[in-house]
């Protein structure tokens, strides 16, 4: 098995818009899923998240670069049991039932008799739709079918969830829950890739994160990375070093960042000062992703390009 759940390999993708201007949706992009791993896809509405996931499932096409699943080739109809998968507008035949409509949903995916019974009482069961087997989907509200559509998702335990927008349309209570059930999918061995413009989200169930704006994919890697590469933040007592702040009650406090940890513990002490703590500074992730989008915005202003033509 590779690796990789996901490989996205200068993948470019266009579509027509108004007036036969070509739209470019994707630009280049690079990206890995590590197989196992809960992995944020963050972006802006628009920044490209439903064009890639899209292309995963095999509802677009026309694509440039290579895409694998599991190291084969999207397309290969075997991969698609694999696969479970919540659009971000899910549409369902809103005059079948709950029980009905998930049945034959089980049924598409390769599960029969008892196999079929047991999926079924389990995500009725995660979701509260035992009592709504019979109820019809059109009659469902926006955060009910968000629970009906994480059910056929889950239903045949796929290994790779694709979740477009998960939490869209679910009162707190719901998004909690939602976070527990994806929490347990990722447990039982699956792996989990989920779009949101929310990054608490990410910060809550995710290991590994990328952000994408306008279609480039402007970073990506470990959370844990990420957070970890936060400034140091030292207070003590005693003589104070220069561009330390004074905090008025005879400590200060020194920000600096890990590659200078040694250097500045070793002349804090040397100076005689007494170390109260040192700890980590916390990274914002919202701040974090403003910057970086900012960051991208400005360096196709500086190469003359307008939001449409980004740097490539």
């Amino acid at each position: 098995m590779s690796a990789d759940a996901v490989q996205f390999r200068d993948v470019s993708f266009t579509y027509r818009g108004d007036w036969l201007q070509r739209i470019r949706a994707l630009e280049r992009v690079d990206l890995r899923v590590p197989a196992g791993s809960a992995f944020g896809y963050l972006g802006a509405n628009g920044a490209g998240k439903s064009t890639s996931i899209k292309l995963l499932v095999g509802l677009l096409q026309g694509h440039l670069g290579e895409i694998r699943l599991f190291g084969d080739a999207i397309g290969a109809p075997r991969l698609r049991a694999r696969l479970g998968y919540l659009p971000e507008q899910p549409f369902f035949y809103e005059n079948l039932g709950v029980g009905e409509y998930l049945r034959y949903l089980g049924k598409l995916s390769g599960l029969s008799g008892s196999a079929l019974d047991q999926a079924c009482d389990r995500v009725y069961g995660l979701l509260d739709l035992g009592d709504l087997r019979e109820r019809r989907l059109g009659s469902f509200s926006k955060g009910m079918r968000q629970r009906f559509g994480l059910a056929q998702a889950i239903l045949h335990s796929p290994d790779l969830l694709l979740l477009d927008e998960p939490f869209s349309g679910l009162d707190p209570l719901w998004r909690a829950r939602f976070k527990d059930i994806m929490a347990g999918e990722r447990r039982r061995g699956a792996t989990l890739l989920f779009s949101t413009h929310i990054l608490s989200d990410v910060e809550d169930l995710c290991d590994h994160f990328a952000v994408i704006d306008h279609g480039v994919v402007l970073e990506q890697g470990r959370l844990a990375d990420l957070l970890g590469s936060a400034p140091l933040a030292l207070t003590a007592s005693g003589p104070r070093p220069e561009n330390a702040v004074d905090l008025g009650d005879g400590s200060w406090r020194l920000v600096f960042p890990e590659h200078e940890r040694e250097r500045r513990l070793a002349e804090s002490l040397a100076a005689g000062a007494s170390i109260v703590r040192l700890e980590r500074q916390r990274i914002a992730l919202e701040d974090h992703f403003v910057a970086k989008v900012r960051e991208f915005h400005a360096a196709g202003s500086r190469l003359g390009g307008s939001s449409a033509e980004r740097p490539s």
